[in-house]
């Protein structure tokens, strides 16, 4: 049997046949738009922009890292080991992060009262008509379950948290909440760090922006404390060290004077040049870490900024959603796509021939 050739022609008559479905249809997808317009809640974006200082490693002063290379010694030159801008994203995608701000309590101007992040999440967030439908049937199903449901104390819940790493379902909801509304983008090629924070509230947005920024900048300033420390550890080993080896080369240059009273001879005189030199040389080192060593604990000390905010976190006078004109584009075209997916694919029209 010859297959029949299917042409454009065919095609838009097809369609031709159909437009009063595909008008329906598309009529039906702009209603639902705007009711989904109508019932969905304002959202506020709060931004920041962030430039972060990258600090240079330096090398040693005074020619350090070549005398500790003459006695045998490896210094660790990059003292200012930070977090590399690209992972600020996971920081802020992170679970103990989410937790932070979950536990925060915020004035909520249409609650009228303060109130937990997390509370507000699970318990006061504006949903969505989609998002009320959706949830329609576990509340129905929840109405017929019993309302005696054991209670955890206080001290159980934090060993659970804590001990298993065990989230309450609570808390993994007002977090899956945080990971959607919070986010952090680097741009690599300029090398700035935007914050963004999307909530119901913009006075909160501002608020949650502001959290954002702070922990990230504590976060990598108690990073940097951690390096700075284990870099002071490091360097106050290898000054131990070579304390114990210029003692040692002094010892060995008293031992050799006492052993030989006369010096007259040539090859006594060369000995200890070369005893002297292993000294000067062994305490030229043991006096630059000696220094080093103090640098590393001014650096432990010195909280230096992480960031140059470049755009600070404002209230957003405006909503940035629901729009009305991106809801209809976007109901309308599912509309139309589909009612023409029906068309031709699952009730195609015979034409004739």
């Amino acid at each position: 049997m010859k297959e029949k050739e299917i042409r454009f022609s065919d095609i838009i008559n097809a369609l031709q046949l159909k437009r009063n479905l595909i008008l329906i249809s598309v009529l039906v997808g702009l209603f639902l738009g705007f009711i989904q317009f109508l019932g969905s809640p304002n959202e506020y974006i709060s931004t920041t922009t962030l430039l972060p200082v990258i600090e240079q490693s330096g090398k040693l002063p005074g020619g350090l890292g070549s005398l500790a290379g003459l006695a045998g010694i490896q210094l660790n030159e990059n003292s200012g080991s930070t977090i590399p801008p690209n992972l600020y994203p996971d920081v802020v995608n992170s679970t103990p992060f989410g937790l932070y701000l979950i536990k925060q309590e915020f004035y909520f101007k249409e609650l009228d009262q303060h109130v937990l992040l997390e509370d507000y999440f699970v318990n006061y967030q504006e949903r969505t008509l989609f998002e009320k439908i959706k949830r329609l049937p576990s509340g129905i199903i929840g109405l017929f379950k019993s309302g005696d449901t054991p209670k955890t104390s206080a001290v159980d819940t934090a060993e659970v948290r804590w001990d298993s790493r065990k989230l309450a379902p609570k808390e993994n909801s007002a977090l899956s909440q945080i990971r959607s509304r919070v986010s952090a983008e680097v741009d690599m090629a300029m090398g700035l760090v935007t914050v963004q924070v999307k909530m119901q509230n913009p006075e909160v947005a501002a608020r949650l922006t502001e959290l954002t920024y702070n922990y990230l900048s504590e976060y990598i300033m108690d990073y940097k404390a951690s390096a700075d420390k284990r870099n002071l550890l490091f360097i106050q080993e290898r000054l131990d060290e070579a304390k114990l080896t210029y003692e040692e080369a002094q010892l060995n240059l008293a031992n050799f004077r006492d052993r030989n009273f006369n010096l007259s001879s040539s090859s006594s005189q060369v000995r200890v040049e070369q005893l002297q030199n292993e000294v000067s040389i062994h305490f030229n080192v043991y006096n630059g870490l000696a220094q080093e060593v103090e640098q590393a604990k001014i650096r432990v000390q010195r909280a230096s900024p992480v960031f140059n905010v470049l755009e600070p976190p404002y209230v957003p006078l405006k909503e940035s959603s629901p729009k009305l004109v991106l809801n209809l584009v976007v109901f309308g075209f599912l509309a139309a796509a589909l009612s023409i997916c029906y068309v031709l694919i699952v009730k195609p029209v015979e034409l004739d021939q």
